[in-house]
């Protein structure tokens, strides 16, 4: 089992240990919860191939917009325990000439699941951190210029992602949130007609999402 499923597997566990640990308290953060969310992501990208030299801290950005969905509660001493799915789509790319070569890379989606711990402040507002797993899926684009061939290829890749967040819970049950996470994504190798490439991607996200809390 690959360490970000383990990851997970441990996030699930200990908010489900933790949650049984103590008594619930009454509190508007309480119970499941749907919504959406809009906002920004970036991708910073180290590529090399075998034969040549490479470039760090190549970078591919743009817009991020989806759902999310999940459970939390909050304990007698204020603590608070949820676990959470995301989905949405991405629309971050980049363009660079290397030599005598062309890379394109996009980003079409990203999903995952997410453990979320944190504090109450009062009634209203809830800073939390969250750890989880997220997996995202990458489109590469290779072009010889001289010889005006491209090579398409993709890809799913898997990391684990940490962050930061903020909670707003309105008296109508609504809430709005403001949310940043980083995400290191496991280094990825392709064989590519005799030619190895390396890519060694993260990627960070911030996000803003209005919700509806049962």
């Amino acid at each position: 089992m690959s360490s970000p499923y383990r990851l997970a597997t441990a996030v699930a566990g200990a908010c489900i240990l933790l949650g049984s640990a103590g008594a619930v308290q009454a509190s508007p953060f309480h119970g499941s919860y749907v919504g959406g969310q809009l906002g920004w992501v970036g991708y910073d990208i180290d590529y090399r191939e075998d034969s040549d030299g490479g470039i760090s801290g190549l970078s591919a950005s743009g817009f991020t917009g989806g759902v999310m969905t999940g459970w939390g509660t909050v304990l007698d001493n204020g603590l608070y325990l949820g676990l959470e799915l995301n989905a949405q789509n991405e629309d971050a790319d980049l363009t660079v000439t290397l030599d005598e070569s062309e890379l394109g890379v996009d980003s079409k989606y990203s999903y995952g699941i997410t453990g979320r711990l944190g504090t109450t402040v009062n009634d209203n507002v809830l800073f939390y951190g969250l750890a989880g797993y997220q997996r995202s899926r990458l489109d590469y684009r290779l072009t010889d210029t001289e010889e005006d061939i491209s090579i398409r290829f993709k890809d799913s890749i898997n990391g684990a992602r940490l962050g930061v967040g903020v909670e707003y819970q309105m008296d109508n049950r609504l809430f709005m949130r403001a949310e940043y996470s980083y995400t290191l994504f496991e280094s990825e190798r392709y064989r590519i007609e005799g030619e190895t490439l390396h890519f060694d991607p993260d990627a960070s996200r911030f996000m803003v999402g209005l919700g509806y809390r049962f």
